[in-house]
């Protein structure tokens, strides 16, 4: 398939990302009391950090958000009930997805004692890079609260950015000790150049439906890892894109042309379930999806590779508001990277 002599993209050229913006943060806590993490805690943050926000902005104590005069300006509608925009045909859009994304510890059962570090990761995207103050202010309540069935009790110490989405580098914008926040605007992620050949880890939990059917590891194949991708990527920049760059989405021919030139090759991939207790419901929920790393190569993957690089922080699949779907690349083969 070949796109038209005027189309700004070819298959083979890099795509051209439409313009998102990122701020990746890391919440610096230490534990007042014993904490116990359940094996996977991402279910147990979003719920804390849910509960706190929501206890702390809403002003009408309405039961829920629904016809709420306030959704669109509310902190905790904006990251929770993700309310479409103004200007936005909500019709067009099965479900909205959240503007941002959990970075719990990876699976493993693990207990914290008093004193102890208490990491929690998060990316915001779009315009809620704009509602830091309100999470802070939250996740200090929230350490009042505590964590898990048990209710252990933490302290938010800091708040550190990277300066770019990988960049390992990492900048304190906020200290609890002087309760003064210095914010700044991330720059954009660089991918670099493309390697030969990438290994995809799959470090949380990876649920992805195809014809209502969650893709067990046998099913799973480059179109049905990186379809999602794509159209995950063009929903965010849709919504939450730089007002000063209309949303342009993806080429849809030269993404999928590129795709029918990938091959995947899993290493160790396997399906594993996991439990979540949800308080809105109030019962526990079997959840499960893949984890295991897998390899990424064709002549498609210099097409494709900004894509497959910006997923990094975006996350993909399922359950991204809890921090499920998120993967790291590593270069297995010699590149310009």
């Amino acid at each position: 398939m070949t796109t038209p002599s005027t189309s700004p993209e070819t298959i083979g050229a890099p795509l051209r990302l439409p313009p998102l913006r990122l701020e990746r943060l890391r919440f610096h806590c230490e534990a007042q009391t014993p904490i116990r993490l359940p094996s996977y805690s991402g279910s147990a943050w979003r719920g804390l950090l849910g509960h706190s926000l929501r206890a702390s902005v809403c002003v009408t104590r309405a039961p829920h958000c629904d016809g709420c005069l306030l959704i669109q300006q509310c902190a905790y509608s904006t990251f929770f009930e993700s309310p479409a925009p103004p200007d936005a045909n909500s019709k067009r859009y099965s479900a909205l997805p959240h503007p941002f994304v959990l970075e719990p510890p990876p699976p493993g059962q693990r207990s914290v004692s008093p004193g102890d570090p208490l990491d929690l990761g998060l990316t915001l995207i779009g315009p809620a890079g704009d509602l830091l103050p309100y999470l802070i202010h939250a996740l200090r309540r929230a350490g009042e609260r505590g964590l898990g069935r048990e209710q252990g009790r933490f302290q938010l110490v800091e708040v550190a950015q990277e300066t770019a989405p990988g960049s390992g580098d990492w900048q304190r914008v906020y200290a609890s000790a002087s309760g003064v926040l210095q914010t700044f605007r991330s720059r954009p992620p660089s991918p670099g150049g493309c390697p030969e050949s990438v290994q995809l880890q799959l470090i949380t939990p990876l649920r992805l439906k195809q014809r209502g059917h969650f893709v067990r590891a046998e099913q799973l194949d480059a179109r049905a890892l990186l379809a999602p991708l794509g159209a995950r990527v063009t929903l965010l920049t849709d919504l939450y894109g730089t007002p000063a760059n209309p949303p342009r989405g993806l080429p849809r021919n030269v993404l999928h042309a590129a795709i029918d030139q990938m091959r995947l090759e899993p290493a160790d991939l396997r399906w594993v379930d996991w439990t979540r207790y949800s308080s809105r419901q109030r019962t526990e929920m079997q959840l499960g999806g893949l984890l295991g790393t897998l390899q990424l190569s064709g002549p498609g993957l210099g097409t494709l590779w900004p894509l497959i690089h910006l997923g990094q922080w975006l996350h993909l699949g399922k359950g991204t508001s809890f921090g499920l779907g998120r993967y790291r690349l590593v270069a297995n083969a010699p590149s310009t990277l």
